[in-house]
């Protein structure tokens, strides 16, 4: 139900965070806490009485951005989300079983508790990563430390950081992947082994949905018109962010993150934006100026551009 990285606890009011969009003017909200009891409508009556001037929210799924929809908010669809049911589990596709047994020859999977000392490491090992140089996408997801994170890595018996992830507990027997981050010398299977060790782990605790986290862009072949609420329209500006996305796609590869995800066999389901102002050109540009797609399709392009040239 709730937008994806927001989670539900055990408090009395909503804990919202945002930042202001420069040229629509808009607040996007990216993330919050809500109280376990809170309603749709509840959430929407929070949502106008703190930003009576309209606000932003993205990574919403289709129940919340129906219920935008019936309100006459603006909506459109960003991409997909990938769910794994925990309860059926021992259905991931063999293929992934079979890279998860290669990675457990390199290394073993545990929790790492979120002591300070960690939670540099897990600072630290990001400039060890394939993307270490390029600048880092921002409030796209949760890459904070908090209470309703938890972390696992995938660790060597020299103490050596293979590959590291982050989940957020969302309430409601559902958690979501935040941080996916793989060392750039590790071996094949690595973060099959990781995910499947992490899934089991969870299912244990009695967990029922591990969602993969979004991907943006795609519309999933298995992602039939009828996952779509009914009230949710495609429009023209849906087009059109789409196009943009496959036009910069050198510089984030989308693809190749769906393809990873797909392994799984997840069931993939529509995220979009929701906004009360209305859906504009200038809320994109917003974005991804805000979210550093811009500077990273830049820093691609003239890396791409330079290495085009070289002799």
């Amino acid at each position: 139900m709730l937008p994806l990285s927001w989670n539900q606890k055990e408090i009395e009011a909503p804990r919202f965070k945002w930042v202001n969009l420069p040229l629509s003017g808009l607040p996007w909200v990216y993330n919050a806490e809500i109280p376990a009891d809170y309603r749709l409508d509840d959430i929407g009556d929070k949502l106008n009485e703190k930003f009576k001037n309209g606000f932003l929210v993205r990574g919403c799924r289709a129940e919340f951005a129906e219920y935008m929809s019936l309100q006459g908010y603006d909506v459109i669809r960003t991409g997909a989300e990938g769910v794994i049911d925990l309860r059926v589990l021992d259905s991931v596709p063999d293929s992934v079983s079979r890279l998860a047994d290669r990675g457990e020859k390199c290394g073993q999977v545990k929790e790492l508790p979120l002591t300070l000392p960690n939670q540099k490491r897990v600072s630290s090992f990001m400039g060890f990563t394939p993307h270490a140089l390029k600048p880092h996408l921002r409030f796209l997801f949760n890459t904070s430390f908090d209470a309703n994170t938890r972390c696992f890595v995938i660790n060597t018996a020299a103490d050596k950081w293979l590959g590291v992830i982050t989940v957020s507990t969302c309430g409601q027997g559902t958690c979501h992947t935040e941080m996916i981050l793989r060392h750039s010398n590790a071996p094949v299977g690595v973060m099959e082994l990781l995910f499947l060790s992490v899934m089991k782990m969870l299912k244990s605790e009695g967990f029922q949905n591990f969602s993969l986290g979004e991907v943006p862009f795609i519309t999933p072949d298995s992602m039939e018109d009828n996952n779509l609420k009914p009230s949710v329209k495609r429009s023209i500006q849906e087009s059109l962010l789409f196009k943009a996305g496959h036009i910069l796609r050198y510089a984030f590869n989308y693809k190749g993150l769906y393809d990873f995800k797909n392994k799984f066999d997840p069931v993939w389901e529509p995220v979009y934006i929701c906004s009360t102002a209305g859906i504009t050109i200038l809320s994109s540009l917003d974005m991804f100026y805000k979210t550093g797609y811009f500077e990273l399709s830049g820093k691609e392009l003239v890396t791409n551009i330079r290495a085009f040239c070289s002799p």
